[in-house]
């Protein structure tokens, strides 16, 4: 056996009996389903991480001036933006 496991149904798979898409294995069976899933959380990160920085669109953060005085008042932001979701962790291992 290999450790290879359908993200789905959790059934242990050989490596010849494995389907990979984006980091997740799937079964034969499951494989459709699989993609689907795998889609679905990677939208969702999508549109986490669009939220957290869209509140810097347009803004200038460079070493300027007004760059600087904009990073003072979104420092806070900015250090949420920084940090790596556990939701994004996941996804990266395949875990989600």
């Amino acid at each position: 056996m290999s450790n290879y496991t359908c993200k789905k149904c959790k059934a242990k798979l050989k490596a010849n009996e494995a389907y990979e898409y984006r980091g997740a294995f799937a079964c034969g069976d499951h494989f459709d389903e699989v993609i689907e899933m795998r889609n679905f959380e990677r939208n969702q990160i999508i549109n986490d991480e669009h939220n957290k920085t869209k509140a810097f669109k347009g803004l200038d953060l460079t070493d300027s001036t007004i760059g600087k005085a904009n990073k003072a008042l979104l420092k806070p932001r900015i250090e949420i933006a920084g940090k790596e979701s556990p939701r994004l962790k996941n996804y990266e291992r395949g875990d989600l």
